[in-house]
């Protein structure tokens, strides 16, 4: 994949003068767009009580007054989550801040193939059946108009906490609780993070608690669910949301979950040094492959678990099934690459892909793997039962959600995000409109910009480089969406030794020095090309790299990580 590196813009002179950090340091708040003290040091030093207070969002009084209702005449409320590492974490927030007060709660979880996203008249009937009374939505339901309606004549009240693309009518619901309904000031929270918005508003509320744990112990003890929802659904980790997950990860640590330390065990993980990529791509993974293989029940009842045994059990299973995802992604991938070429697609604006019998569940994952690699976005759609479903991938300046809204009389339905989304053609005859259209949608947006990979890095001195600047580093974590880990560019680096490790001896361990005399470690995961013939002693290359601390035996050394890297 071809890459640009494109370095970022300088801070200007007399920015950060009297603050007291290093130009390196100041350079990366300014790449954050943080442009006073104040401002600097809460988002180096993120404190709890930095969070919205939860009754900012203008229903959250009257959702919870319709649960304690719940509460108080005996009536059982359906916990409606949806089917991945945000609506699970999410739903299990709701029923277990609602248990702690006695409140009677089953957890709804729709099967993604035969039920699909969201609300569903079918879940309503089988909720109607059980004597729900009460259902709450988590990360989803705010595109569900109709269905709530279908609820209310039934007698079923809805309140939808949600996150999500707001339709142009909202649903008729008891109440709404999205920080885009009103004026919450923070926008960006993921669906997990808004249910507990309103777990923390009814641990506000006076009602006693009849678990013996105070009300504080409680939120706290949620914050591990809040980190996984909001990495694994990669909403932007500034704001409220970096509090969540800076305190959600030392919650995530310790976690008190005998299923999720279970899962965090097999998944190879070690308590302690748990961070935002054990999230990504470890644990919201594997809570992610039941709903994409079976049913997310099976992670739900993971989560829940408190026999050791059966714990044990369930998450040896989760974790088999996320291996046959990863085996079966791949051939998605295989075949629709193949497809995409086939058809000389590779230079269209927008890449989509058809084939029956692929795993609905696992379109999202491939999508996203082939629009990284032609950095394009990508659609790929298969057929169940006679209906065309699919799941969409976006790109920087393609907003997917807003494309599928100017040709939405051609779905059943839609929803996602603007940078992801599924959907449901109206029926199979219009695929051929809808592929020409999305390719018109994309042209109009991309066709004045260049679609390669692009690296955007900080240009530094090789020899500025310590293990005190590292940990300052450091302060920047938790690192993710929006608050990407930093990538340095220094250049005229000369090779001093070379040679390969590990298994297979695909990774690249070199030997370097810049203009001083200290010689640095830099380790290449998986550089291949460098491997086969290795960098000769007194060549010199431009490297991109990260600046970590590399922990063993109680010794701290500084650990620069190759990320791309050009002879000169």
């Amino acid at each position: 994949m071809k890459s640009n590196w494109i370095a970022l813009e300088k801070y200007e002179e007399g920015f950060g003068k009297d603050w007291g950090y290093s130009p390196i340091i100041l350079q990366l708040l300014w790449n954050l767009n943080i442009k006073g003290p104040e401002h600097a040091e809460a988002f180096l030093n993120p404190d709890y009580t930095q969070l919205n207070d939860p009754f900012l969002f203008p229903q959250m009084k009257v959702a919870i007054e319709r649960i304690l209702q719940a509460k108080e005449k005996s009536e059982k409320i359906f916990i409606y989550g949806d089917y991945d590492a945000d609506g699970v974490p999410g739903a299990i927030i709701l029923d277990t801040v609602c248990k702690a007060f006695g409140i009677i709660t089953e957890i709804y979880i729709p099967h993604r193939e035969t039920e699909g996203y969201g609300l569903n008249n079918g879940a309503i009937d089988y909720i109607e059946k059980q004597n729900g009374k009460l259902i709450i939505t988590c990360d989803c339901g705010i595109s569900n108009a109709e269905e709530t309606l279908y609820a209310k004549e039934k007698r079923i009240d809805v309140i939808i906490t949600d996150h999500h693309t707001l339709p142009e009518a909202l649903p008729e619901a008891y109440a709404i609780i999205h920080p885009e309904v009103g004026n919450y000031p923070f926008k960006l929270l993921s669906g997990g993070g808004v249910a507990f918005k309103l777990a923390q508003g009814l641990l506000k509320s006076e009602e006693k608690l009849t678990s013996t744990d105070s009300k504080e112990a409680i939120e706290k003890w949620l914050l591990d669910l809040v980190a996984i929802s909001t990495v694994g659904d990669m909403m932007p980790l500034i704001d409220e949301n970096r509090v969540l997950v800076y305190y959600g990860l030392k919650v995530l640590n310790q976690t008190k979950r005998l299923g999720l330390r279970k899962l965090i065990e097999v998944a190879g993980n070690n308590f302690g040094s748990l961070d935002t990529y054990s999230i990504g791509f470890r644990i919201a993974p594997r809570i992610n492959a039941a709903g994409r293989l079976d049913h997310a029940n099976a992670a739900v009842n993971l989560l829940l678990s408190e026999d050791e045994k059966e714990a044990i059990k369930m998450a040896e299973s989760l974790n088999a099934t996320n291996n046959e995802r990863q085996r079966l992604t791949d051939i998605i991938v295989k075949e629709a690459k193949f497809q995409i070429v086939e058809e000389g697609q590779e230079k269209h604006y927008c890449l989509v892909s058809f084939k029956e019998g692929w795993h609905l569940g696992l379109l999202g994952l491939a999508a996203g793997k082939i629009s990284q690699e032609f950095n394009r976005p990508v659609i790929l759609l298969t057929e169940i039962q006679g209906m065309v479903k699919g799941s969409v991938r976006g790109i920087e300046h393609f907003n997917v959600i807003k494309a599928l809204q100017k040709i939405g009389d051609l779905f059943l339905k839609f929803g996602g995000h603007p940078a992801a989304a599924g959907l449901t053609l109206k029926n199979k005859s219009v695929l051929p409109e809808f592929k020409e259209k999305m390719e018109e949608l994309a042209k109009d947006d991309l066709q004045d910009k260049e679609l390669i990979s692009i690296l955007n890095v900080d240009e530094v001195d090789i020899d500025d480089l310590n293990l005190d600047l590292a940990k300052e580093i450091k302060r920047f974590e938790p690192f993710g969406h929006k608050n990407p880990r930093p990538i340095f560019c220094s250049r005229g680096i000369e090779v001093c030794g070379a040679d390969t490790i590990g298994n297979g001896e695909k990774h690249l361990r070199l030997m370097v020095k810049g203009q001083g005399i200290a010689k640095y470690k830099m380790i290449g995961f998986c550089f291949g090309q460098f491997c086969e013939a290795l960098p000769k002693i007194g060549e010199k290359y431009d490297i991109v790299y990260e600046i970590g601390i590399n922990e063993w035996n109680g010794r701290e050394d500084l650990q620069l990580k190759i990320i791309d890297m050009k002879k000169i």
